[in-house]
């Protein structure tokens, strides 16, 4: 923005007073009685504006009037709001929109375009200038020396004590990008192994509750199998273009560092659920890396909090919107199942689950009303915990519960405290604290199998989680009939509740909190990368291409032109699991201003001057200036033209540097040994921050290490179960024969047979004979009583059976005049033939 025409004397250009004429109707807001010279001017001021563009218009063509419209609500006004009278301002505005009077031309589409992006870029601006006065704040002013030939010591010993060269420090950084890929790596590998034992920890409470057989369970594990095998000729190809992947390079590094494409992306997804929790998957794990980082944790925070304004944003009021069930708050909940998440339900809540295992029915069933003093007792040992952690919340969440409090605020002004505070504990209680309840082996507090078998513990559990939604979220009693003795508890307690949720957002802004700062970070990272398998690659590029009409403003937008260089959307198999190391790059560089320019020279020229100290120590004068030409005159002699030269470009970017004002002469340029000073402090802490980012990436890597470990032991235990079983049924199979009629195969219980060809008079007269001559083979043989010529004999095979359930097939043909229902068959052959030892 041109911010030099501030320094004009605004002022001079207007008396105060209104200016009569067409473009001037309303009265201006004018400060009272006090001198405007020393005055603060507030530049959204309408009667600031005004003189402002008055004064610059001759000198400005219309580009920069629009850029300094975008500037603030203010100065927006002058180029938003009608025309003014005067005739070079109007004569400007005519020559750029002739057809002007016509609300249809491109001056009026842009300014109902730009609006919003407006009021985003001068948000920007009041940020960056918040943080620049922060830091100003703080800064200390260095110590002045009476004597700069002791601050040349002191920069001397310490050159020669850390000794921290380019070298050194590129060295840490790869270092700490080796560990970085070597960490998200391991968080893909480990979430792999995570989603492996949860399958087999399902098939083990499965067999322990005979809903399923073995046999079936082994058909699924070959169907898997085979889908795992992607041939050479499926296999997609596309990761191997370095032209393509460098256009995805840039398309992830956009989307990754403005949020608000992603955050676009959650209300324009496909309705369908395997979509959405892919693409919340893809955002939490893979774009963020988990949040690992302080800078990827803001960057997700950014978007989460952008998700949640488009869900706002398309909602009819505060209630509305907790009754969606969208991306962004799938994207929530995987956002609180990471180890931060995890951390906090394991720590209050996995050992009074444990004790909870243990106790007898008190919770409400359906036939029988809930034991009240117990209900009560363990809902008051939860509350207790839930209401005490309050500060070992997750901060990310908390910060999104203060973020979403503002948007309902903002967006509904009549939204009341208790909708507010409704709101907070749905994200807090219902989509977080809650789910420990309905599924405890999700957060590791017990084991699948004993959700699968303790019935009693399940039933506990679900009693205990409606008594506190009505606390925590719906903040009011229950109207469930077996729950209203619950009522005089929970009214008792809600005074405690609302507090307890207005605190929950008291929490400070995310660059504060996590100690960074976004856009000096992204400017710091010359490169990043994130590992990916490509059917990611392939759903992000096909949503970006589906929806760029909604997600980008114009043609100049970047994702538009990014998206415009990618090829079509490749095809990649359902079972191709391949994933690739993609390094991301800023393909729109920001473009650095003459200030920038020379701020650079004075960073290069600090960074030579060090390297020149480091290889000549042994020099001294009165001044730094003396010093370097000691220096140059010695290298001279001894023939050291490389070094002479280098010695050179700094004292001419010295000379440079006092004519930018950004150094001074007068002292022989000593003043410049103090920045040097600062560059060197500044370098030994982002040495000991790296060095600290490294052990914290090992540690990281090392638990993920442990935790692979321990995964596998788990999955190697169920392994050798399920083939125990295997070996168990095999060993002691025996052949089985039951007997059923044609009327108990197709009643309203069984509904086995869908159709026959059976004539309806004789139906009731046939009768089926059913025979295990293997562990998957049965026959069946059917007659008719009194019709000794009439026989049925078909047989059915097991996997033939579970092939049919797994292509969506209802019906199964016995090529012999009889259809059955597929899934109920399987269940009475599961029933009858393989859970023998069921428990009564």
């Amino acid at each position: 923005f041109p911010f030099p025409f501030l320094s004009l004397p605004l002022l001079a250009m207007s008396d105060g007073k209104d200016k009569k004429g067409k473009g001037n109707k309303t009265k201006r807001e004018e400060p009272a009685s006090k001198d405007l010279a020393e005055s603060t001017l507030d530049v959204s001021l309408e009667w600031v504006a005004e003189p402002i563009l008055r004064g610059i218009y001759k000198y400005l063509d219309w580009k920069e009037i629009q850029a300094l419209s975008e500037v603030c609500r203010g100065w927006k006004a002058g180029i938003t709001g009608e025309v003014g009278d005067e005739p070079e301002y109007l004569e400007k505005y005519v020559a750029a929109y002739p057809d002007r009077e016509n609300k249809n031309n491109s001056f009026y589409k842009w300014r109902a375009n730009r609006t919003v992006h407006a009021f985003e870029q001068s948000f920007v601006v009041l940020l960056e200038s918040q943080m620049l006065l922060r830091e100003l704040a703080s800064y200390k002013k260095p110590r002045e020396l009476k004597d700069k030939r002791d601050l040349y010591e002191q920069i001397r010993e310490q050159i020669m004590k850390f000794p921290m060269g380019d070298q050194d420090e590129q060295d840490l950084l790869d270092k700490i990008a080796a560990l970085r890929l070597k960490l998200m790596k391991g968080f893909s590998r480990n979430a792999a192994l995570e989603k492996k034992h949860k399958i087999l920890e399902h098939k083990i409470g499965l067999l322990i509750s005979h809903r399923s057989s073995i046999i079936e369970l082994d058909r699924a594990r070959q169907k898997r199998k085979q889908n795992q095998v992607v041939t050479g000729g499926d296999r997609a190809t596309f990761f191997t273009n370095k032209s393509v992947m460098g256009n995805y390079s840039n398309l992830f590094y956009l989307l990754r560092t403005e949020p608000s494409y992603l955050a676009k992306l959650t209300f324009l997804l496909p309705a369908d659920l395997h979509t959405k929790q892919q693409f919340a998957e893809t955002c939490i794990l893979t774009m963020y890396a988990n949040a690992f980082s302080p800078l990827e944790e803001l960057l997700l925070l950014e978007l989460l909090s952008m998700a949640m304004q488009s869900e706002v944003n398309h909602s009819k009021s505060a209630k509305d919107f907790l009754e969606q069930d969208s991306a962004g708050i799938m994207m929530v909940i995987s956002y609180n199942k990471r180890k931060q998440g995890k951390n906090y339900i394991r720590g209050f809540f996995k050992d009074p689950i444990k004790e909870l295992e243990k106790e007898d029915l008190f919770g409400a069933t359906p036939t029988d009303e809930p034991k009240l003093d117990q209900l009560t007792k363990w809902c008051e040992l939860f509350f207790g915990l839930i209401f005490d952690s309050l500060d070992q919340l997750p901060y990310g969440l908390r910060y999104l519960c203060k973020q979403l409090t503002t948007m309902l605020k903002t967006s509904f002004p009549n939204t009341t405290e208790n909708d507010l505070s409704s709101a907070v504990g749905y994200v807090v209680f219902y989509r977080f604290v809650n789910l420990m309840f309905i599924k405890p082996e999700m957060w590791g507090l017990v084991d699948d199998e004993v959700v699968q078998s303790n019935t009693t513990f399940v039933l506990n559990l679900a009693c205990i989680a409606k008594v506190l939604k009505s606390l925590f979220t719906d903040l009011q009693v229950t109207d469930d009939p077996k729950l209203v003795g619950m009522n005089a508890w929970i009214k008792g307690k809600i005074p405690q509740v609302r507090q307890y949720l207005k605190d929950i957002p008291s929490v400070p802004g995310a660059e504060e909190y996590l100690q960074v700062n976004k856009y000096a970070q992204l400017g710091k990272q010359e490169k990043d990368s994130i590992v990916i398998k490509l059917q990611e690659i392939v759903l992000i590029h096909n949503l970006c291409k589906a929806n760029i009409a909604e997600l980008v403003e114009d043609d100049e937008d970047p994702l538009k032109k990014i998206v415009a260089d990618l090829p079509e959307v490749p095809s990649v198999p359902s079972n191709d699991e391949t994933e690739v190391e993609l390094e991301l790059e800023n393909r729109f560089p920001p473009k650095l201003s003459k200030m920038d320019l020379k701020k650079n020279l004075k960073t290069e020229t600090i960074d030579a001057a060090i390297k020149i100290m480091q290889k000549l120590p042994g020099f001294t004068g009165n001044t730094f200036l003396e010093i370097f030409v000691r220096m140059k005159l010695h290298l001279k002699k001894t023939g050291e033209q490389e070094l002479s030269k280098e010695v050179h470009n700094v004292i001419a970017n010295l000379q440079n540097l006092a004519k930018y004002g950004l150094i001074s002469a007068d002292d022989g340029y000593n003043g410049f040994l103090i920045d040097i000073q600062q560059e060197l402090a500044a370098r030994g802490r982002r040495r000991a921050e790296q060095i600290k980012e490294i052990e914290r990436l090992t540690t990281a890597i090392d638990e993920l290490d442990a935790q692979e470990i321990f995964v596998n032991g788990k999955i190697d235990d169920f392994n050798s179960y399920l083939d125990s079983i295997r070996a168990k049924l095999r060993d002691n199979f025996q052949r089985k024969e039951k007997s059923f009629t044609y009327k108990q195969l197709s009643n309203k219980k069984l509904d086995i047979i869908h159709s026959s060809e059976i004539p309806e008079a004789q139906q009731g007269k046939v009768k089926f004979t059913i025979t295990q001559e293997d562990v998957e083979e049965f026959v069946c043989r059917g007659k008719i009583k009194g019709l000794p010529m009439f026989k049925r004999e078909f047989k059915l095979n097991l996997s033939a059976l579970l092939e049919a359930k797994e292509d969506g097939r209802q019906v199964f043909d016995t090529d012999e005049g009889l259809e059955l229902n597929v899934q109920n068959t399987l269940i009475f052959l599961n029933k009858n033939f393989f859970a023998a030892g069921k428990k009564k």
